[in-house]
């Protein structure tokens, strides 16, 4: 029987009684269990819910592990509006982006996803998700040097525009390309501010959402993000 902290990342009705449930643990990365009688344990205010820190046991060599036991380690979240949002989101993007059995050893991206639970409801939120998009980029072997341009290897030059591309990073794009589509374009003096970890300074927090959006998609997959299109239903209602 393993033991392991774990949150839940997402879960799903399996068969009369019983959840598939994805967890997100520090030594396994993703694990998918069978919680068996869960229905039962939440008619007793027991439910597996997201946002919550959770000590598993459980069993098993294949990629579904059987859940034997879990214990809540900490209260709920109480997220609303943009903060629960963006939970969804961080979460929906950990569970594309990883793959049970074969990425052990997240310790470090672990650490990268309490903090971020931890700033969900504050003002650093829009800081805290850079953080740790940056931090799964590292975590899927995608690190980039973003004050360097990979064709000519030289530093980025604060004045002039770069473009992103996907395995290789930042290279220098002419005005051409800066007029037919700005917003794949990204400034020097931005990329610097990066590169020294300068997510305080609203231009490069706001350029870095673009940045990052565009090198998550190979690892996350083109489709929608769901949690993004929820949130922007909610705005329209709101």
């Amino acid at each position: 029987m393993e033991k392991q902290r774990a949150y839940v990342l997402h879960s799903r009705a399996y068969r009369e009684h019983s959840a598939l449930v994805d967890f997100f643990t520090p030594d396994y990365g993703l694990i998918r269990c069978v919680a068996r009688g869960v229905k039962k344990r939440m008619s007793q205010g027991q439910s597996l819910q997201p946002f919550i820190e959770y000590q598993l046991f459980f069993h098993g060599d294949g990629d579904l592990k059987q859940l034997d036991q879990y214990e809540s380690q900490s209260l709920p979240l109480a997220l609303r509006g943009n903060a629960l949002f963006s939970g969804f989101y961080v979460n929906e993007v950990l569970l594309r982006a990883l793959h049970s059995e074969a990425d052990l050893e997240a310790e470090c991206l672990f650490a990268a996803y309490e903090a971020t639970l931890v700033n969900l409801g504050g003002e650093q939120l829009e800081c805290s998700l850079r953080h740790f998009e940056l931090t799964l980029l590292e975590h899927m072997g995608q690190g980039y040097e973003w004050a360097l341009d990979f064709r000519s290897g030289n530093r980025v030059d604060e004045d002039a525009y770069y473009g992103f591309y996907v395995e290789q990073g930042m290279a220098r794009v002419g005005p051409v390309s800066v007029k037919k589509d700005a917003n794949a374009c990204f400034k020097g003096s931005e990329l610097l501010s990066l590169a020294q970890g300068e997510l305080h300074l609203p231009a490069t927090l706001k350029m870095a959402k673009r940045l990052l959006r565009l090198a998550l998609r190979p690892i996350v997959g083109y489709k929608p993000i769901q949690a993004r299109e929820l949130l922007k239903q909610f705005q329209k209602i709101g």
